[in-house]
């Protein structure tokens, strides 16, 4: 593998970050198939909206990361009613 291969970011993380909006990461996380995962991606999708995933297998790690999103879109709505 070249170092351009091992340089390029995940189409899926660039897709997670270009969205503001936590209703599309969450939309981005469901139509992601889970072989698409791995620890690196939940870790880098974790990091950029400040939420930590525990150690564990691919399955409940996005499992988790869905819940953290999902919740962050909740408080996201209710702040903007204001």
């Amino acid at each position: 593998m070249s170092n351009l291969e091992e340089e390029q970011v995940n189409p899926i993380l660039l897709e997670f970050l270009d969205t503001d909006d936590f209703e599309e990461k969450y939309k981005i996380l469901v139509a992601t198939p889970i072989m698409d995962f791995d620890n690196l991606l939940i870790d880098n999708m974790a990091s950029s909206i400040d939420c930590v995933i525990e150690d564990g297998d691919i399955e409940s790690r996005v499992q988790e990361l869905k819940v953290c999103v999902k919740t962050r879109a909740k408080y996201e709505t209710l702040r903007l009613r204001r």
